[in-house]
C-alpha cells in the first residue's frame, strides 16, 4: 500500500506550485482526513475544508458525467488547494459534519474542486455514510453518450432518479418503486425515505426489471482491489455470480469486462494539484474594498464545471472569511429554528436588519461590492442579531415567535399548519421578523392580522421580484411607531398603482368572492385559460391565476385533516425536509392518465366550441388547476395509482358508515353534492372511455363536465379562503375592487 504522508510530503518541493498525485492516493487522502472527524489519525497533513466552502451541490447528472469522464481516461481539471497552519480555522470535507474548529494538524484546504472530490469519493471503497450512492447498471447502454449507465440514490430519493440524472423518477415509477419494496411486509410500509436509503434499495427500473444487473460502484472497486486483487477475470466471474443469484438473466459480460478494466486503468490516472498563496486579512477594517479579501474574489471567480457560487452563498462566505465561528452558530441556530430559512438566508437576514439597525438605506438583494463595503463596521450588530441565546434583539427568539404566532391550533382556528411553514418566503418571513423584533411585548391581539397577511401575501405575489420589492415597502411602514400591527397599510401600499408613472401594484388585489349559481357555471363551451379568468373574476385575471396555480394554499384548507392524520405525527418540516421527501402527495381529483395526453392516433374528436381541448396546455391548465387538487397521504396516493374518480367515489360511498369512513368535505377540502357530484363521476368514468369519434357529442358532454367540476371547485376553495382568513374583517372596505 502506498505511503500516504510520503506522497503528500512530496507533493510541493521547494517553491513549486504545481504538482500531481494519483487518483487513487488523492481519494485516499480525502479519505484518511474526512469522515467523522478532522483528525487524520495517520495524516502528517490532512486535506480540510476552508470555513468559505459551501455543501456538496451537484445534480445526479453532473455525478454521473464526471465518473464517465474518469473511466474513458478523461482529463477532470485540476485542484485548487492552499496551505494552512493547524490553528486555522477548518472543517472536514464530509459535507454531512462541516463544524468548523482548529485541527491542531497543518495540512490544505481544498480552494476549487470540492464538488468533483465528492462525486469521486462516492465510488471509493473507504468512503462511509455518504448521502448520495453511486451505482453502474449492467443491463443498460449509457444515456447521453456516456460509455456506461450510471445511477445515483440519495436519502430524499431513495429509489433513484430518471436514467439520464435530469429529475426525479415521475410519480408513477416512485409510487411502483415503493409499492415493490414494502411488499407485504408492513414493517417495510412504516419505513421513511431516509431508512429504505440506509437499507441500500437499488434504483428502481421500469416494472422492477433486472435489479439485479445494478451494483454500487464502491463495492465493485472493493471487490476488485481486496477479493480480486486486480484479476478482472475473477472480478467478472463475481459479478456475474451476483447477477444470476436472484435469476438466470442473459448476461453481456463484455460491458463488465469493459467496465472492471476501466476501473483497473483508473489505478494509474493522475490529478493535477495548483497550490495558491497563502494570504490573509489584517483586520476587519480591509474589508472596505473587495480586492482585500482575495480568497473570497478568487472563490467567486472559480466556475468548474459549472458549479459558480449563487450570490448568497458569497455573501455567506464573506461572512465565514472574517468571522468563521459564523458557520458553526447558523448551523446550530438552523437546529433549533428549523429549516424555515436556509443557511445563507439566515446569515442575510440578519445582514439586512443589522443594517437598518446602523441607519444604512434597506437592500434586500446587496451585491458583493456593497457587502464588502459595510461587513466590517457591521460586525458587531451582526453577532447580535446571530447570537444563539434568548436575548430579546435575538432573531432566534424572532423566530421562535414566529412559528407560535403563526401555527394553526385546531377547529376553526385560521393559523397555518406546520406542514406550510417550508412555503413562507423568505422576503415575507423578514417583515414579520422585524415587527417582531421592534415590538417585545405580546402579539396575542395581532396573531390574526399577521396570519391574515401571509396568507394574503402568499396568494397574490408575483413572484421573487414583487416579494423583494414588497419586503422594501413592507418594512419602511412597519418601521414607524404603530401600536398594532397595520395590515390595512401594507395591504393598500402593496396594492395601489401608481397612475402617474403608469406602474402597476406590486401585489394584486384582493375582492370578495363571486356569486355564482348552478345555472351561471353551465356552458356548452370549453373555456380557454384566460376566458375563464375573465369570465369568473372580472378585470382581477391575476388574482384568479395565482389562486389557481398555487396548490400549496391546500395545505392550509386541509389543515384541520393535517392536524389530525397519523401520517403527519411524526412529520417535521422544519427539520430539513424537501419537496421529494414529505408525507404527502398533491394528487389530481381527477386522475392526470385521465385528461394529460392524447395518444396521435387515439385522439377523440371535440366540436368546434370545444376542440380548443385539444391543446395540451389548455387542458392542463384546466387540469393542474387547484380546483382539480387535494393534499392526500402519500401511502394512500400510492394505492390509489390511476383509480378513476367514479370508482373511487363509489367506494367511498360503499363505507360511509364505517368508522373511519373518509368525509370528503372536511379532510380533501372537497364537497361534491348533486349535480356536481355526476359531472365529477362524468370527468373521470370508470375504465376512462374516451371515444375516437363524438357520437351523441359524449366527448363535449366529458370536457364540459370536467371544467364544471373543477370551476366549481375553484370557486368554492376562493370563498373558504377569503371568508377563514378573516380578509374581510382586516382589509380596508372588506378589500373590494
Amino acid at each position: 500500500m502506498v505511503d500516504i504522508n510520503k506522497t503528500i510530503g512530496a507533493l510541493f518541493p521547494e517553491n513549486k506550485t504545481v504538482s500531481a498525485i494519483k487518483i487513487v492516493d488523492y481519494l485516499e487522502w480525502v479519505s484518511d482526513s474526512d469522515l467523522s472527524s478532522l483528525n487524520g489519525q495517520k495524516l502528517e497533513k490532512v486535506l480540510a475544508m476552508p470555513p468559505i466552502q459551501r455543501g456538496f451541490i451537484w445534480k445526479p447528472y453532473q455525478i454521473q458525467e464526471l465518473w464517465d469522464s474518469l473511466l474513458r481516461g478523461m482529463p477532470i481539471g485540476s485542484i485548487l488547494v492552499k496551505p494552512f497552519e493547524g490553528n486555522e480555522p477548518s472543517a472536514p470535507i464530509n459535507p454531512v459534519n462541516r463544524k468548523v474548529s482548529e485541527m491542531g494538524k497543518s495540512g490544505f484546504h481544498l480552494v476549487d474542486g470540492q464538488q468533483r472530490t465528492l462525486a469521486m469519493v462516492l465510488g471509493f471503497p473507504s468512503t462511509t455514510n455518504p448521502k448520495h450512492k453511486l451505482w453502474v447498471d449492467f443491463s443498460e447502454s449509457g444515456k447521453n453518450g456516456s460509455k456506461f449507465q450510471f445511477r445515483v440514490t440519495t436519502e430524499t430519493q431513495p429509489f433513484g432518479y430518471q436514467p439520464n440524472g435530469r429529475g426525479r423518477l415521475s410519480m408513477h415509477d416512485r409510487r411502483e418503486a415503493r409499492i415493490y419494496w414494502d411488499g407485504e411486509d408492513d414493517n417495510k410500509k412504516k419505513m421513511s425515505n431516509k431508512e429504505i436509503y440506509s437499507a441500500s434499495v437499488k434504483p428502481w427500473k421500469a416494472s422492477g426489471k433486472n435489479q439485479n444487473f445494478l451494483f454500487e460502484v464502491k463495492s465493485l472497486w472493493q471487490w476488485l482491489l481486496k477479493i480480486c486483487n486486480h484479476d478482472i477475470n475473477e472480478w467478472v466471474k463475481k459479478v456475474k455470480e451476483e447477477i444470476q443469484k436472484d435469476s438466470d438473466s442473459v448476461i453481456d459480460e463484455s460491458v463488465i469486462y469493459q467496465f472492471g478494466n476501466a476501473l483497473n486503468e483508473l489505478q494509474n490516472q493522475w490529478l493535477a494539484l495548483i497550490k495558491i498563496p497563502d494570504e490573509k486579512i489584517k483586520s476587519d477594517t480591509e474589508l472596505d474594498h473587495p480586492s482585500h479579501d482575495y480568497l473570497t474574489m478568487l472563490f467567486d471567480r472559480i466556475s468548474s464545471n459549472g458549479t459558480k457560487l449563487s450570490p448568497d452563498d458569497l455573501l455567506f462566505s464573506m461572512v465565514k472569511q472574517s468571522w468563521p465561528e459564523a458557520h458553526n452558530l447558523v448551523y446550530e441556530i438552523n437546529k433549533t429554528v428549523g429549516a424555515l430559512m436556509k443557511p445563507t438566508d439566515f446569515v442575510m437576514t440578519a445582514y439586512r436588519f443589522a443594517s437598518l439597525c446602523n441607519g444604512i438605506a434597506d437592500n434586500p438583494q446587496p451585491n458583493a461590492q456593497s457587502f464588502h463595503k459595510n461587513l466590517g463596521n457591521l460586525l458587531g450588530t451582526l453577532k447580535e442579531y446571530m447570537s444563539d441565546s434568548d436575548e430579546n434583539n435575538s432573531l432566534i427568539t424572532a423566530f421562535k415567535g414566529m412559528k407560535d404566532i403563526l401555527i394553526y391550533d385546531k377547529g376553526d382556528d385560521n393559523g397555518i399548519p406546520k406542514a406550510m411553514f417550508p412555503y413562507l418566503d423568505v422576503p415575507l418571513q423578514q417583515v414579520i421578523l422585524y415587527w417582531l423584533l421592534d415590538k417585545k411585548e405580546s402579539q396575542v391581539d395581532n396573531r390574526k392580522k399577521l396570519i391574515c397577511f401571509a396568507l394574503f401575501w402568499m396568494l397574490c405575489n408575483q413572484g421573487a421580484k414583487s416579494q423583494y420589492e414588497a419586503s422594501k415597502k413592507a418594512i419602511a411602514i412597519i418601521s414607524k411607531p404603530y401600536e398594532q400591527f397595520p395590515i390595512a397599510e401594507l395591504y393598500e401600499a402593496l396594492t395601489k398603482t401608481d397612475s402617474d408613472e403608469n406602474k402597476p401594484s406590486i401585489f394584486c388585489r384582493l375582492f370578495p368572492p363571486p356569486s355564482f349559481k348552478s345555472d351561471d357555471l353551465r356552458t356548452d363551451k370549453f373555456r380557454k385559460p384566460d376566458e375563464r379568468a375573465a369570465y369568473f373574476f372580472k378585470e382581477n385575471t391575476q388574482l384568479y391565476k395565482n389562486f389557481s396555480d398555487r396548490r400549496d394554499l391546500l395545505i392550509w384548507l386541509q389543515r384541520d385533516w393535517i392536524n389530525i392524520n397519523k401520517v403527519f405525527a411524526d412529520f417535521d418540516p422544519l427539520a430539513g425536509q424537501d419537496e421529494d421527501n414529505v408525507p404527502y402527495d398533491f394528487d389530481h381529483l381527477v386522475p392526470q392518465s385521465n385528461w394529460s395526453s392524447f395518444s396521435t392516433s387515439g385522439r377523440p374528436k371535440f366540436s368546434k366550441d370545444n376542440e380548443a381541448f385539444n391543446d395540451l396546455w389548455h387542458r392542463r391548465r384546466l387540469g393542474n388547476s387547484i380546483g382539480n387538487y387535494r393534499v392526500m397521504s402519500a401511502s394512500d396516493n400510492r394505492s390509489r395509482n390511476d383509480t378513476s374518480l367514479a370508482e373511487e367515489l363509489a367506494v367511498v360511498e360503499a363505507k360511509k358508515t364505517e368508522p373511519d369512513a373518509m368525509d370528503y368535505a372536511k379532510d380533501y377540502a372537497f364537497k361534491p353534492e348533486g349535480y356536481e357530484l355526476d359531472r365529477w363521476k362524468e370527468a373521470s368514468p370508470k375504465g376512462n372511455p374516451w371515444s375516437l369519434g363524438n357520437e351523441n357529442g359524449v366527448n363535449d358532454k366529458r370536457v364540459l363536465a370536467f371544467q364544471y367540476a373543477v370551476e366549481s371547485r375553484v370557486l368554492y376553495l376562493y370563498n373558504r379562503y377569503y371568508e377563514e382568513a378573516g380578509f374581510k374583517s382586516w382589509l380596508p372596505n372588506g378589500s373590494t375592487q
